[in-house]
């Protein structure tokens, strides 16, 4: 069993947190490999960067993107970026950690809809992407080209490579389904209780997926949905062994209102972090470890949509929004503007 005293001694979140604002707001960041760079996503079409290899100064964002952003993938260290927008268009830029990056290619029709996830196979040769219009696609790193469809059905949320180049998906009915890059299905994992039909909403799904350094394990996370409109229910993580597709161990990991697991990652030292969002303004980040049934880690925060690990394995990077994130009634400025809110990206040192 792992000892998690042992675990909190070394990846604890400790006093020492650094705040960097994204105005107006982000959901999604992400850590380059190089560790040089903060990348991250939000609502206004903008790709935003901070120098975290210096003086974490904000660098010029990149434009050119239409609407939401809600992917973000590397290959390479500091050469190419991926980004990706809720209109479908895909972009690769060549050399992210520079002043002003170039444009690789576009693709400005690459999903018929919202671009939910992108993810950098394993060879680094294939960036896949998932969306609305039911598929995941597969595209040549060096030149955008498609090289695979692989047919879901269902909207697909997340997306995850296995060591050996197959990957897993999930959807928003819950299930989740491993695929060879022919668009052969090898298997299927029931999340189905992450899922609900209420008042003719589709409601949940899986809105977080990781897999363990070895390709044994699947985590899918999300909520058990109790109602439709503005959801409520525990926010829950469903472990799976990938050569099976037996559940191995789930995880409650809060109340009603903390609701939706945003993101997951395995560690490398075999532990789960995890952070939640709900309403109104609850938020947290977990860690939790197989074996152990309740989590050995938890922290308040404010609507926690993302998180990411440093490269060094010392930091932890975890996107929080402001408590009044939806607005809300929210009255105009003395200017007659509506005023958005911002993300407070809480980045955590640990002992390491």
């Amino acid at each position: 069993m792992i000892d998690t005293k042992e675990l909190l001694a070394k990846y604890e979140p400790g006093k020492n947190v650094q705040t960097i604002t994204a105005e107006p707001q982000v959901r999604l960041a992400r850590y380059s490999p190089c560790g040089k760079t903060l990348v991250a996503g939000g609502y206004t079409g903008q790709v935003r960067r901070w120098n975290v290899g210096g003086d974490s100064a904000e660098m010029p964002a990149l434009t050119g993107h239409h609407a939401w952003i809600d992917g973000i993938a590397f290959c390479g260290d500091g050469e190419l970026l991926f980004t990706a927008d809720s209109w479908g268009q895909l972009c690769c830029w060549r050399g992210y950690a520079a002043e002003q990056p170039e444009v690789a290619w576009k693709n400005e029709t690459a999903h018929d809809g919202w671009i939910r996830e992108l993810a950098v196979s394993p060879s680094g040769q294939i960036v896949a992407s998932c969306g609305s219009d039911g598929c995941v696609r597969l595209w040549n790193v060096a030149d955008g080209s498609s090289v695979g469809l692989l047919k879901n059905g269902r909207d697909v949320l997340r997306l995850a490579w296995l060591p050996d180049g197959t990957l897993v998906s999930g959807d928003d009915r819950g299930i989740a389904k491993h695929w060879k890059a022919d668009g052969t299905v090898l298997r299927q994992f029931d999340a189905s209780s992450l899922y609900t039909l209420s008042r003719l909403q589709d409601c949940g799904g899986v809105h977080a997926l990781a897999v363990d350094r070895e390709g044994k394990s699947l985590a899918a996370a999300g909520l058990i949905p109790k109602n439709g409109g503005t959801l409520t229910g525990p926010p829950t993580i469903i472990m799976f062994d990938i050569a099976t597709g037996e559940e191995k161990q789930r995880w409650k990991l809060g109340a009603d209102n903390d609701a939706f697991v945003g993101d997951v990652h395995f560690h490398d030292e075999g532990f789960l972090s995890a952070v939640c969002y709900g309403t109104p303004g609850a938020g947290k980040l977990v860690y939790v470890a197989p074996g152990v049934e309740a989590p050995f880690f938890e922290k308040k925060l404010s609507n926690a949509h993302s998180l990411s690990w440093h490269p060094d394995g010392k930091r932890v990077a975890v996107v929080t929004t402001g408590p009044g994130s939806n607005g809300n009634g929210r009255p105009l400025d003395k200017e007659g503007n509506y005023k958005g809110n911002k993300s407070p990206i809480q980045v955590f040192t640990v002992p390491g």
